[in-house]
Order: structure tokens, then sequence, then C-alpha cells
């Protein structure tokens, strides 16, 4: 056994590295179905509301509500027009975000968490309106 344990032990650094860079490289492949450009998100039963962003990166959409807070992002669930990410801001709160991509122009999108104690529930149609 003495003989193998210097190169079990370097096979299994070997496989717990590899490991580890994976599950630093999520993909989030419905992230890359998202257009970029101009956006306006409408509160699904609240016809008032229309909020236009600029996505210049999509990942900006997975925390709508907490902006550009410093946050872990946790991938719950990643299919190609599919992703549900939960997220924990220390000081901000938390929440959980759904994009649900239709195609590259339309996206459903729904986000639930607290946000500095007070809760909040949205769920947003998205459309692309063109250029930033």
């Amino acid at each position: 056994m003495k003989r193998f344990g210097p190169v079990r032990s370097a096979a299994l650094l070997l496989v717990a590295v590899a490991a580890g860079v994976g599950a630093q490289e999520v993909r989030m492949a419905a992230l890359g179905e998202i257009e970029r450009g101009a956006w306006s998100l409408h509160e699904i039963g609240n016809a008032a509301s229309a909020r236009a962003i600029c996505v210049r990166d999509p990942r900006l959409l997975l925390q709508l509500i907490h902006g550009s807070a410093q946050c872990t992002q946790y991938v719950i669930e990643d299919r190609p027009n599919s992703l549900t990410v939960q997220y924990s801001c220390p000081g901000q709160g938390y929440g959980r975000t759904t994009i649900k991509v239709e195609d590259r122009n339309l996206i459903r999108l729904q986000t639930q968490g607290l946000m500095k104690g007070a809760p909040f529930d949205f769920d947003f149609e998205g459309r692309r309106t063109g250029k930033c």
C-alpha cells in the first residue's frame, strides 16, 4: 500500500482540483439565449408598470431587485431555456430568480426574496425593445 500512496494522493488531488474548476465555471446556458440591448419589463397583472433596462450582461437579470450588490449565487437549475438561481447578499437580503426564455427577445422572469428586511415577489414579462 505504501508504494501506491503518493500516486493515489496525487490522483485524488487532481480530481479535487478538476472538480473545483468545474464548479466555478457555471455556464448558465439560458443567459446565452437572451439578446443584449434595451428591454422593457412589465409586471404581470399590473398594466401600469413598465421598467426599462439596458441589458449589456444578462446576469444583471438574476439580481434585478438587489442590483449590483455583492451576492453569492447558487445555480439551482440550468437548462437551455430555463435558469433558476438563488442568491444571498450580506446585509442586503436574498432572492431566488427563475428566467424562462421564450426566444431571444422574450423572457419570463420570476423573482422573490427579501430586500433589507422587506419581502418582494414579482413576475415579469420582458421584451427586447432595441439597442441601448
